[in-house]
């Protein structure tokens, strides 16, 4: 026999009582309770489940199958019986949060599917994190437009009903369905918005949703997947937001408002200093190159984090004036080395060979010239190269 749903027609309340009609072992130190009703929305249409409490005992997850619903409750198997008649609650606040993002989800899809005729393909419900996939891909402006006209649809404080109808009243009425019902259809009707198959429960006027924001877009198998957050999600999230902007603003002594042009003015100042050290290193490095003897065969030398460019254009540099290794170490943030190596009178290659059989070295290139990384020290990579160059 079927569950009988109770957050169906009551989705406001937050005890219940209820028959024990079935327990199993959970295999993991819990058990499984049936009942003859619950008040326990189960893990349905992208949606986590409620939580909460039975007989005293916490509640972890809900689960349907077969209409059946299936309470996973941390306590053994012998500590309830079947028949007992037992109190349960759930977690309202849990309850309330996924209510406020799910009728938010209504208001969006709705929106997406009557002005931008763009379908949900995808929704997930978690305790922290809410998406929505779209069956095109949507740029800023639309989604701006988006988030602005949820939120008046919040503002106008819409009845939100949600009722069974059988097959022969659906006549007329247009609704978003993902799939084909046989059975009586369950729809949420948000007037002028949206009207959904749906078998979750939501908040019974668009107000109590709060507010709507979309944090977070990405291209997604053909469309867009929005990441977004309602009622107090969004608030604490916000409220986080402007934690961040005024700390940095302090931090910046500027005003929030001109956060945006502080931090271009400081990553221009960044942009300039970089040109200016890499300009700095590049003459330091040919100074060195400069002092060199033209009569030495290997030419090795060790710099301070460069530019490839740099490095690669100093390594050609010495292979003008040298025949044997001529090679460039820049260290690296992990302590170790990026190299560049040409060898004009043999194969380069074989200088990676040997990096990576002595040291571990990682690279390759052509004869002409290799590149890679070593995790080792001067000292180490020195005697590596001269002893076998002797």
């Amino acid at each position: 026999m079927p569950t009988v749903k109770l957050y169906d027609e009551m989705p406001y309340e937050r005890n219940f009582r209820a028959s024990v009609l079935g327990i199993s072992d959970a295999g993991d130190g819990g058990c499984i309770v049936e009942l003859d009703r619950t008040l326990f929305f189960p893990e349905e249409g992208g949606q986590s489940s409620d939580i909460g409490f039975l007989g005293g005992y916490e509640v972890t997850h809900a689960a349907i199958k077969n209409d059946l619903i299936l309470h996973y409750i941390k306590c053994g198997p012998s500590d309830l019986n079947v028949g007992d008649e037992i109190e349960g609650s759930i977690d309202w606040e849990y309850r309330f949060s996924n209510m406020q993002n799910h009728t938010g989800e209504h208001i969006l899809s709705g929106l997406l599917h009557s002005r931008w005729d763009s379908e949900n393909t995808g929704f997930h419900l978690s305790d922290n994190i809410v998406t929505l996939d779209t069956s095109r891909e949507l740029d800023e402006n639309i989604t701006d437009e988006l988030e602005v006209a949820a939120n008046r649809v919040i503002y106008e404080n819409i009845p939100v009903s949600c009722r069974y109808f059988q097959k022969n009243e659906l006549e007329g009425i247009e609704y978003r369905s993902k799939k084909e019902f046989d059975s009586d259809i369950r729809l949420v009707t948000i007037p002028g918005v949206d009207v959904c198959a749906c078998c979750a429960p939501h908040v019974a006027r668009t107000g109590e949703i709060g507010i709507i924001t979309i944090i977070r877009t990405m291209r997604y198998k053909g469309g867009t997947r929005l990441t977004f957050l309602c009622g107090k999600r969004a608030y604490e999230y916000l409220l986080q937001v402007k934690k961040t902007a005024d700390n940095i603003a302090h931090m910046l002594s500027e005003n929030t408002g001109n956060l945006t042009g502080a931090v271009e003015r400081i990553l221009n100042e960044r942009d300039e200093l970089e040109v200016k050290l890499k300009n700095a290193a590049r003459r330091r490095l040919y100074d060195d190159i400069d002092r060199l003897s033209d009569d030495i065969k290997e030419a090795v030398l060790f710099t301070d984090k460069a530019d490839n460019l740099v490095q690669r254009d100093a390594v050609n540099y010495l292979a003008e004036r040298h025949s044997g290794i001529c090679a460039v170490f820049s260290s690296d943030d992990d302590g170790g080395y990026n190299y560049i190596c040409a060898y004009p009178e043999g194969d380069a290659r074989s200088v990676s060979k040997l990096l990576r059989d002595k040291l571990t070295a990682k690279g390759g290139g052509s004869k002409e010239m290799v590149q890679g990384n070593v995790k080792a020290s001067e000292e180490e990579i020195r005697q590596v190269l001269l002893k076998n160059t002797d």
